[in-house]
Order: structure tokens, then C-alpha cells, then sequence
């Protein structure tokens, strides 16, 4: 919510207006930091009714409501800051967003601001038996620390949102990972070009593509000398430096295996590491495709794309091009992580099944996930785009929805198992409706610790999800494409 605050302006090319007015920038900060503040904290007073019938259940001190409340409170102002401090050191909302997010995140490993011990404590306290006031003197020495800290920090990151927005007020968006992605695949289209010019050594029209990548890269004396397709990529394709990034990944794949293994011999190292391309696929992929037509819209560039011969069709696709080029680039290590695994479980699994069943049915599934599951969230997440107009609450909005369908489907089908509120057999389909089930149900198939045996029931229940999964893939591009003028304001 925050994150917007100063960078949407930017985005409209209105934060210079509001340099005319005589507003100071502490008052434009303190101004935009309490006027997002209010739907925040209005957010986390929906969460007192909880509190108060936790408190009336009994064994929860009214200091221990406090010092919760008060947290969360504090937690809200220090987040709030941070995300304000980000929106005026990026360009972009998007930017901005993902800054807050790699920040915090470092803060939670790195640091620790509260007392984690607190309930723990307060349990102890109270059986046994010590009085109110050594409790309250307990409870109320953390609380003013946190309280110091956090306000500390909050003040950091206000004079820190203040230091940059005149500065960082007019920066161009930049993008440097697309720039060497841009600069990656050119050079794939030229060594394309040299190697068919090679093959097809009558072909005027490879020869000629050739001769024009030669004079791009070597110069006009480029044609006059004699070359080698391998001496004129290890010295003008900059392959070294690429071979090198490689190499460097690798090696730290490949200790970053060797460490879970000492750590755990047990363990399933490929299962983290397919995990963690699936966590940037979750934490990207969402945004980028809500933010394909949200950032149009809020740029006011959208009447002007409408205004062109393009069909809406036409427009989408194109949007999407960049996200379709990010999936890709996740896909092809995911893809190649499976094909690695599967030659590791045909060597080392140890189950009573046969080992060719296990590494097929591996093998399909995860291929089954890559396909449909990015496709599946990229249209999904565009539909909300399309239908919510403003840019942070469709990217919210559109990661939000996402992460519940991965994260919620799991402990909603054992909270239900276990009250009873379903039969244990229509629990299980639920507990299949997530990705994070088939994915890691995949992952742990034919490992020694498994206990998944590939079953007639097991291939039903993965067939039926990933049917759904593509059918709703379908319905929603076709709802996307069919009623994309009406969307876009053309009809």
C-alpha cells in the first residue's frame, strides 16, 4: 500500500507539481506516510475482534494482548517507512515493491528488533504463579525497547524518504537485468545467422545475414579477412564471460548441494533448489503479468496504444511478451533440474516399485507443472489487470490470490480432516488443489524416505488437477481475448 505513495507520481509525471505547490518535503512525506497509514492501521483493527474472543477464551494476559497489539502496531509504522523510503528511490512502483520486499526480508534474517520469547515467557510467568507487578514490569521493559527501536528505525527511514525525493524525483527507469537480457539474445540471433550462413553455403540470403553481423561486430575489415566461427565467438561473442558466469553458478550449485547433503544425508537437495526457482516464479510472475496493463493505464499511454490498428488481441500478446520471456528464462533450469533428478532417482531410489515407473511418472508431472502452472498464473493474473484499474491493488490483488492457492488449500484440508467438518477422502482432493502438493509430491517420488507410492488413485487425483488447471487456463485466455476490447475501453 505504501509503496506507491511517491513512485505513482513519478510514473504520472506529477510529483513535479507537487514541487510548485509550498509544500516542504517533510511535509510531502509526513503527508503521503499518514495518508497510507490510515487503510493500513484500518486493516489491522479488523484483527481486534480476533484478539478480544482469544482473550475471552482464557490463558492469554492482558499483557500479553497488549504487547501483541502494540507490535503490531509498531511493525506497521517501521514497514510503512521502509516501503515510503523505497517508492522515493525507485522509478517505478514495481521497483519499489520488490526493493521493500528484498529488504525486508533481509531485516527478518538478519536482524531481530522484538522479543521472540515473550509468549513463551508469559506462559511460564503465569504457571508460575509470580505477581502482577513483577509481570507487568516483565511485559513493559520489552515492550518500551521495542517500542524505541522501531520508532528509531521508522525515523531512519523517514529522513532516509526525505534525503532521496528530490534527488531520485526525476530518474528514467532503467532496467539492467532486461538490458543484458536484451544483449543475450542478440547474440543468440547472430550466432544463429552464422552458423545457417555456414550450413547453407549457397543461400544468399543467410550468406548476406552473415556478411551484416560480420560488419556489425568485426567493422568494415571485418569481410576482408579470413575468420572462424570459433575464433570469432571466443573474440567478439563475449562467450568467456559467459562460460564463466556459468562456470561460477555452478559451483555454487553445486556447494550449495554438497552443504545440504553434509547437513542432512537425507535430505533432498534437488527438492530446495527446484523450490527456490518455483519462489521467484511465485514472487514475479503474478506482478509482472497484473502490472502488463496496470502500468499502461497508469502512465496514460493506454489511449494511445488503443488508437492504433492493433487488434486487443494483438496488444495482449505483446504485453505479455516480456512475462513470456521471464517464464522461459525460469523454465529452461527448471527443466533441465528435472532431467538431472531423473537420472539421480534411476540410480539411487529404493522402493518395492519399478524404478522406469517412477522416473516416467517424475518426469511427466513436472513437466505438466511448467507448462500449465506459469501459462495458468500469466492469464489469470492478466484478467485481474484488466478488470482492476489501479496499478497496486491489481499486482496486490493478483500475488495475493496466487499465494492462496498455493499455500491455503494444504491446512484448510487438515483443519477440516481433523475436525471432521468433510470426509477424509473429499479432504484429500482438497489437499490436491494446491501446486505446492503436486510439486513436492513429485519431488520426494522414488527417494529413499518416501512414503508416495505411485497408485491408480494417485495418477487420478494428479490428472484431474492438472485437467482442471489447463482447462481453466483455457477458459480465462479465452475470456481475456474474446472481451479484451470491452476491457480496454475500445467498445
Amino acid at each position: 500500500m505504501m509503496a506507491g505513495a511517491i513512485a505513482q507520481e513519478k510514473e504520472r509525471d506529477t510529483l513535479g507539481l507537487l514541487f510548485l505547490t509550498d509544500l516542504s518535503p517533510w511535509e510531502l512525506i509526513l503527508q503521503k506516510y499518514i495518508g497510507r497509514l490510515i487503510p493500513m492501521l484500518t486493516l489491522l483493527f479488523l484483527s481486534l475482534p480476533l484478539l478480544a474472543v482469544a482473550y475471552s477464551l482464557g490463558g492469554v494476559s492482558a499483557f500479553m494482548l497488549g504487547s501483541s497489539a502494540l507490535t503490531l502496531f509498531l511493525t506497521c509504522l517501521v514497514i510503512g517507512a521502509l516501503a515510503l523510503e523505497c517508492s522515493s528511490h525507485e522509478a517505478t512502483t514495481f521497483q519499489a515493491l520488490v526493493r521493500c520486499w528484498g529488504l525486508c526480508f533481509l531485516f527478518v534474517t538478519c536482524c531481530s528488533f522484538g522479543i521472540p520469547g515473550m509468549l513463551l515467557r508469559s506462559s511460564m510467568i503465569s504457571r508460575a504463579g509470580i505477581g502482577w507487578g513483577v509481570q507487568s514490569l516483565f511485559y513493559l521493559l520489552p515492550m518500551f525497547f521495542n517500542a524505541a527501536v522501531y520508532g528509531v528505525a521508522a525515523l531512519v527511514f523517514l529522513i532516509r524518504a526525505k534525503q532521496n525525493l528530490e534527488p531520485r524525483a526525476f530518474i528514467h527507469r532503467r532496467n539492467p537485468f532486461g538490458h543484458q537480457f536484451k544483449q543475450l539474445d542478440q547474440y543468440w540471433k547472430d550466432l544463429r545467422k552464422l552458423v545457417r550462413a555456414l550450413l547453407r553455403k549457397r543461400d544468399k540470403e543467410a550468406s548476406a545475414l552473415a556478411e551484416e553481423v560480420l560488419r556489425k561486430q568485426l567493422g568494415q575489415l571485418g569481410d576482408q579477412r579470413e575468420w572462424s566461427l570459433g575464433g570469432f565467438l571466443l573474440a567478439r561473442m563475449q562467450v568467456p564471460t559467459l562460460l564463466a558466469f556459468a562456470i561460477i553458478f555452478g559451483f555454487i550449485v553445486l556447494i550449495f548441494v554438497f552443504v545440504t547433503v553434509l547437513m542432512d544425508p537425507k535430505s533432498a537437495p534437488f527438492l530446495l533448489l527446484v523450490g527456490g526457482f518455483w519462489i521467484l516464479a511465485l514472487l514475479t510472475v503474478p506482478i509482472l503479468s497484473a502490472n502488463a496493463i496496470a502500468s499502461e493505464r497508469m502512465n496514460e499511454r493506454l489511449g494511445a496504444i488503443l488508437t492504433t490498428p492493433l487488434t486487443s488481441s494483438e496488444i495482449l500478446n505483446e504485453w505479455l511478451g516480456p512475462v513470456q520471456r521471464w517464464i522461459g528464462f525460469l523454465v529452461r533450469p527448471l527443466i533441465a533440474l528435472f532431467v538431472v533428478e531423473a537420472l539421480v532417482k534411476l540410480k539411487t531410489q529404493d522402493t518395492d516399485q519399478p524404478r522406469w515407473l517412477n522416473v516416467f511418472v517424475y518426469l511427466g508431472i513436472s513437466l505438466l507443472t511448467v507448462w500449465i502452472y506459469p501459462r495458468l498464473v500469466q492469464w489469470f493474473c492478466l484478467f485481474i489487470g484488466l478488470r482492476i484499474r489501479s496499478q497496486v491493488r491489481a499486482m496486490m490483488t493478483a500475488f495475493v490470490l496466487v499465494a492462496v492457492w498455493c499455500f491455503i488449500p494444504s491446512p484448510l484440508s487438515g483443519f477440516l480432516s481433523d475436525t471432521r467438518l468433510l470426509p477424509p477422502g473429499w479432504s484429500e482432493f482438497l489437499k490436491f488443489a494446491s501446486p505446492i502438493t503436486i510439486i513436492r509430491m513429485a519431488e520426494i517420488l522414488g527417494t529413499a524416505k518416501s512414503e508416495i507410492q505411485v497408485t491408480p488413485n494417485l495418477i487420478i487425483l494428479v490428472m484431474a488437477h492438472f485437467g482442471l488447471a489447463a482447462g481453466l487456463w483455457w477458459k480465462i485466455r479465452q475470456i481475456c481475448l474474446t472481451n479484451a476490447d470491452r476491457y480496454l475501453g475500445r467498445v
